[in-house]
Parts: structure tokens; sequence; C-alpha cells
């Protein structure tokens, strides 16, 4: 999945108010079990995805299929719930095992959509301003470890066709795939370490980590700065209303919790989704924006 991370506007807020949002929306997705707070969530990270991203329906239909494995394995292993569908080897298979199913790939799937977004807003740099001073070794390896996942894509379309720009493994035997996969890998275990090493050492060479040590940075606290900021605030109060009036939560055994569509839980499902959706908002705004501007040139 390509994504053009120079036309995102997200990105251009303070790194610490963009870490502030993703670990809210990311933590509050973990720990609720409310299906629709899930769902919610799960359309802000998609609609997100949908801007930025160039490929993304292969990566949808991928993670469908994987949502529907979770809702289906989930009944072979656990039998809890009253409302029984039928029997497997003398074993109930509850609707509610079902549902819980498909809660827990909601949550799953959910969570990776929005770390994916968080990797291309999140850059390495922004990461290291945030806890360079704090932490410093952890937050280099934290850093390199969340920058490496692209970059091990990407290593690894080189060297597979590096090998077949060879000549080698040209046939379709499934011992050839075997070997190249096994000396792609062995590559790619040899390019990761040599890389890993030459990061650590230019880093020590500019002094990183060492008592008063100064360092430059472009990223200033602006005014839209201080209203996501505040925005992230009135969410997390929200989030205590919720966990208050019991919508959070729901419990699925022995039976699912019915739900109530109060005045009150309306509009903290409506105040959730314009919260999660702020990322696609900003970019529609900004690109909206651009057209217009192009069309009065």
């Amino acid at each position: 999945m390509n994504l053009r991370s120079n036309e995102l506007a997200f990105e251009r807020f303070h790194p610490f108010v963009l870490f502030l949002y993703y670990m809210t929306i990311i933590f509050f997705s973990m720990f609720t079990t409310n299906p629709i707070l899930l769902g919610i969530s799960l359309i802000g990270s998609l609609g997100y995805l949908l801007i930025i991203a160039k490929s993304v329906w292969k990566v949808i239909l991928y993670y469908s299929v994987i949502f529907m494995i979770i809702m289906l394995t989930n009944p072979l292993f656990v039998h809890n719930g009253e409302t029984i569908l039928f029997f497997m080897n003398d074993k109930p298979v509850t609707l509610e095992a079902f549902l819980y199913g498909g809660m827990v790939g909601l949550m799953i799937i959910s969570i990776i959509f929005w770390f994916k977004s968080y990797n291309e807003v999140m850059t390495s740099d922004k990461f290291i301003y945030l806890f360079g001073n704090i932490a410093p070794k952890i937050s280099i390896t934290l850093s390199m470890i969340l920058r490496y996942v692209p970059l091990f894509k990407e290593q690894i379309k080189k060297i597979n066709m590096t090998q077949k720009t060879l000549g080698l493994y040209a046939s379709d035997s499934y011992s050839d795939k075997l070997l190249s996969g096994l000396r792609v890998f062995r590559s790619l275990i040899g390019w990761s370490l040599e890389n890993s090493v030459d990061v650590a050492r230019s880093m020590k060479s500019r002094g990183y980590g060492l008592k008063g040590r100064t360092h430059f940075s472009l990223f200033k606290f602006y005014f839209e700065d201080a209203l996501l900021l505040g925005m992230n605030l009135i969410f997390l109060m929200i989030i205590f209303l919720m966990v208050k009036s019991g919508i959070v939560s729901i419990n699925y055994y022995p039976l699912v919790d019915p739900f109530y569509f109060t005045t009150q839980t309306v509009l903290l499902y409506i105040a959730t989704g314009l919260f999660v959706l702020l990322p696609t908002l900003i970019e529609m705004k900004e690109q909206l924006l651009w057209r217009l501007l192009i069309s009065k040139i």
C-alpha cells in the first residue's frame, strides 16, 4: 500500500498533539467492547486510509478475510452463551460466541488501520523529538522498529527483483520457490543487521543521548495544535461519560446486553464519530481548498 506522505495535511500538526490523538483512539478501541463504537472507530481509520492510500482496496479485502476467520473460529474454541445455533462434535456453537468473535475482529482490524496511518503520520524524527531526551535508547529503538516495517517490504521487493534479473530460480517449482524465499530471508537479515549498526554508529557519532546535548527542531506549537489538543481533552471527557453511562463495555455472555438508544448515547456516538473522522475531514478540506485555488488560476 503506497501512501502519499507529501500531500498529508494532518501530519503538519505538532508531534505531541498527533501522538496523543492516536494513542487516545488506539487505547479507546482496545478497551471498548461496544460494536457500535468499534464500528465508528473502523470507519474513521478506513476513511483516512481511503484518502491517503493508493491501493487500499486490496488491504480491505485482505483484512475482511481476517475478520471472517476471527469471527468464525471463535465459536470453535468458546462455547459460552445461551443461544445455541447447532452442535459440532457434541459441543454447542452459540450466537454469542459468533458476536464476540465479530467484536474482536472489529477491534483488531480498526487498531491495525489506525497504526497504519500512525506509521505514516508519526515519522521517526517526530518520535525522537518527543522521547529523545526522556528515554533516548528506547526512543531510537522503537523508531527504528517502526521504520523497518515498510523498509523490509521494499527491500524484499528489491532482493527478489535482483534475483530474477540474475536468472535465479526462474522455474515455478516448489523447491525453487523455497530456495528463493530462504535466500531472500538470509539477504534481508544481513541487510537489516548492517543497516542497524550503521544507524547506531551514526547516531553515536552525532552525540545522540548525551547529557546536555541540544538539538534543532522545526516543530512549533500553533493555534491549530491547541485546537486539536482541546478537542482531544474534550473527547477524553466524553470517554469518561461513556464509561459512567455503561455504553463502553458490552457483555456477550451468557446473553448479549441490549442496546438502548437514548439522547445521551446518540450524542456520545455522534461526538465519537466526529472525533475519529477529524483526520479525514482535515484532508478533505485541504484537497477541496487546493482544487478551488487551482480552478481560479
